[in-house]
């Protein structure tokens, strides 16, 4: 459809139509370089390479797990790391320190 990009279509492909897809938004894009899962600049290139390491059946859920973590936790500026489950396994990449 014109004008629908790729997080919104993988969004309509995962919620209307029950078809596995990442939609790489902010939140997405961020924790999965903070991590050290992917080292992407574009959120294009961040679906590819998680699309290559994250089994198929998992897309749906890495996705809303993801996106909550980013609204919660792993925010963009002050992430609270302390109360972070995985920060034992952490890059803290493009996080400021001290």
């Amino acid at each position: 459809l014109p004008g629908v990009g790729r997080k919104t279509a993988n969004c309509v492909r995962n919620f209307a139509f029950g078809l596995p897809a990442i939609a790489v938004d902010v939140h997405v894009h961020r924790i999965a370089n903070r991590l050290g899962w992917v080292r992407t600049r574009r959120p294009d290139e961040t679906e590819r390479a998680l699309e290559a390491l994250v089994p198929r059946r998992r897309w749906v859920s890495l996705n809303e797990l993801l996106v909550l973590h980013g609204q919660t936790i792993c925010l963009p500026r002050r992430p609270h790391c302390a109360s972070c489950p995985v920060e034992g396994d952490c890059e803290k990449r493009g996080v400021a320190r001290g």
